[in-house]
């Protein structure tokens, strides 16, 4: 059975509202910014937002619930999505390797048809809508594998359905030009111009612990059930397995191509905040610090 995370990193868009609203910044990048929906809630809010990250589905979410103002799911369309279309031969074996405790042979069968499905949609953004929406139910399937009496049974289309429907209750727009990509994060900083600059980097090694949704949602839309993320993030600005001194100087260097954006959100954890604290300082900022909980530290660095 995939262990799934307890703590994994959390976002609140509405925290990080407040700060932009009270430096007065209009715009966000947020380089790491894994699932976007607190990118989604700024937006919302009016901010203009630009996200990045390594991964490619978030990214695809990104199109149907950043970049995206005005396109939608059809019930027909979401039909389409969610069912084995009658006639059609589908593939049925690409994912059955993943069968076992968390997932069973029904589950494996639907995320091959899902995954076809899905592929010939009209549009970026109707893609990343149905991808979020799916994206909720492996992580029900994988959640009721760890607590079997504490969640419903619903079959797979059924609650597909529900969360593809929900999902286009996400597109909004802000009068503004909102963007994502695929890149690393130095790549979306120098890209990018805007106020403020959102860095919640993954910890020193964090690829190993990544929570087993995210890289296997990747998978699954790669199409690849033994895809790893270790060649991903060894191009990375981190790399793979760097030394404590070798992730130091990454982030410094992150930090340094930061230059241009007035004010700076590093999110942090309180273990971590002196040495994060001291490398903004070092680059010329002003910095205040919010903690908020021991595990959601941000660090604002004005300059």
């Amino acid at each position: 059975m995939q262990q799934l995370a307890r703590r994994a990193r959390c976002i609140r868009g509405s925290r990080v509202l407040e700060i932009l609203q009270r430096s007065d910044a209009h715009s966000v990048v947020d380089p790491f910014m894994g699932l976007p929906t607190h990118l989604n809630y700024l937006k919302r809010h009016g901010i203009a937002v630009h996200g990045g990250d390594l991964l490619s589905w978030p990214v695809c979410v990104g199109k149907g619930v950043v970049s995206n103002d005005l396109t939608l799911l059809r019930d027909d369309e979401t039909a389409a999505i969610v069912e084995a279309r009658p006639g059609r031969i589908y593939s049925g074996e690409s994912f059955m390797s993943w069968e076992g405790a968390s997932l069973g042979e029904e589950h494996c069968t639907y995320l091959g048809i899902w995954r076809e499905n899905v592929r010939e949609l009209r549009s970026e953004a109707q893609t990343g809508l149905a991808l979020l929406g799916l994206w909720r139910v492996f992580c029900y399937w994988l959640q009721k594998a760890e607590e079997p009496d504490a969640m419903e049974d619903i079959a797979p289309a059924e609650l597909a359905w529900h969360y593809v429907r929900q999902a286009s209750q996400w597109v909004a727009t802000n009068g503004r030009r909102n963007t994502v990509r695929c890149a690393d994060a130095v790549a979306t900083i120098e890209a990018c111009n805007a106020d403020a600059l959102l860095l919640a980097p993954p910890s020193r090694g964090g690829h190993r612990s990544i929570d087993p949704r995210v890289w296997m949602w990747e998978a699954w839309w790669r199409g690849n059930p033994a895809f790893t993320l270790e060649q991903l993030y060894a191009e990375s600005t981190f790399g793979t397995h760097p030394s404590e001194t070798e992730y130091m100087f990454a982030l410094k260097n992150l930090i340094n191509k930061s230059s241009k954006y007035r004010l700076i959100l590093f999110l942090t954890a309180s273990s971590h905040a002196p040495e994060m604290e001291s490398l903004l300082r070092d680059a010329g900022r002003a910095v205040e610090i919010l903690a908020y909980s021991d595990d959601e530290v941000y660090l604002v660095a004005r300059g």
